[in-house]
């Protein structure tokens, strides 16, 4: 569907998902076509992992989306929730690594429906808040055209669907991954840097845009030692508590398979929690995630979606490094353009 320069996909086919969804689904159909306007920077808030976090450091929205148009395509970056290991790895390291490190679908542009399905999962009741801000609509459009036009991507396809198209812009040659190390440190990902796995999370996409069309860069923000800790802390929490009470994907890990340990769970969390810490998602011991939390000097050096929209403190409008769509206040996001469609979001 996208008009921009067609990379045939060689390679086999987090923010993860946060809208308070009752099940991950993948396809699915939209009630009608949202109302953003190209350009438009979506924002979400929801509970799950990346709520956990972005909470612990007083920050509210969870996901960020750029729009191309109301009932239109939506580029943004996200991650399915990851599989079980297979034994007997799941009993030293519960979650698959590669599904950690690989961050899929990642960076995407998906139709109405997709999008659509990711938010509202089946049957869930959706995000607390969806709301978008435009601010300059000419720069702003200029954003979503230029995502659109100008960045190469590769024509892929669903996973569950192969029937629909969900396509992957190639950033820096390759396909984007999420990656839970960007909530650490964005390598620079904002103005076209490398990272170690060529990821990127929702905002860092964002700020990425802004910043290829010529908008300007956006600074990432130094969070504090205190609110590092807090983050990490809050992250494995939420995986732990998540698995302890039975809760979707993380309550099923080691159920089905004898595991002689005690603590299943808490090393699920710690597997997490160093990925966000240090990009190490192969292990499960818990010396590197408290090692970072523990040592007073480490800070994180990000950019979340308060930042990206003006919120919490980051600074917007006219403010020296704030972005276009900072100027504006949150407009609700109503579903009313066009019919139903049905789509995937990976």
């Amino acid at each position: 569907m996208n008009s921009a320069i067609v990379i045939p996909l060689v390679v086999a086919s987090s923010c993860f998902v946060s809208a308070a969804a009752a099940a991950e689904q993948a396809c699915g159909y939209s009630s009608a076509g949202w109302n953003a306007p190209n350009g438009a920077a979506v924002f979400s808030v929801g509970s799950g992992l990346i709520g956990d976090l972005l909470n612990a450091v007083g920050e509210i929205r969870t996901h960020s989306m750029l729009s191309h148009g109301a009932g239109k395509w939506v580029t943004h970056a996200t991650m399915k929730q990851p599989t079980e290991n297979s034994w007997p790895a799941v009993c030293s390291t519960p979650v698959t690594p590669s599904d950690l490190i690989e961050g899929y679908p990642g960076l995407s542009q998906v139709n109405q429906g997709g999008i659509y399905r990711f938010l509202y999962g089946s049957g869930g009741s959706g995000p607390t808040s969806l709301t978008y801000q435009v601010g300059d609509g000419k720069k702003a459009a200029s954003i979503g055209d230029a995502i659109w036009w100008e960045v190469a991507y590769y024509a892929d396809h669903s996973i569950v669907d192969e029937g629909v198209e969900i396509d992957r812009p190639n950033i820096r040659g390759a396909r984007v991954r999420y990656s839970l190390y960007q909530y650490r440190t964005t390598e620079g990902t904002p103005t076209g840097g490398p990272a170690w796995n060529n990821g990127m999370v929702c905002s860092s996409f964002l700020a990425y845009a802004h910043y290829v069309d010529g908008q300007g860069a956006i600074t990432p923000y130094t969070y504090s030692h205190e609110k590092l800790a807090n983050a990490a802390n809050a992250l494995y929490a939420g995986v732990r508590d998540s698995c302890e009470s039975s809760l979707g994907f993380w309550g099923s890990i080691g159920t089905s398979i004898a595991c002689f340990t005690t603590d299943i769970c808490g090393k699920a969390a710690n597997q997490v929690a160093n990925c966000m810490a240090s990009h190490a998602c192969d292990t499960s011991s818990g010396s590197l995630w408290r090692g970072v939390r523990d040592t007073p000097s480490t800070v994180a050096v990000s950019i979340s979606p308060d930042r990206v929209g003006g919120w919490s403190g980051h600074v917007w409008g006219t403010q020296p490094g704030a972005t276009v769509w900072s100027a504006d206040i949150g407009h609700n996001v109503q579903w009313n353009s066009g019919g139903n469609v049905y789509g995937c979001w990976y």
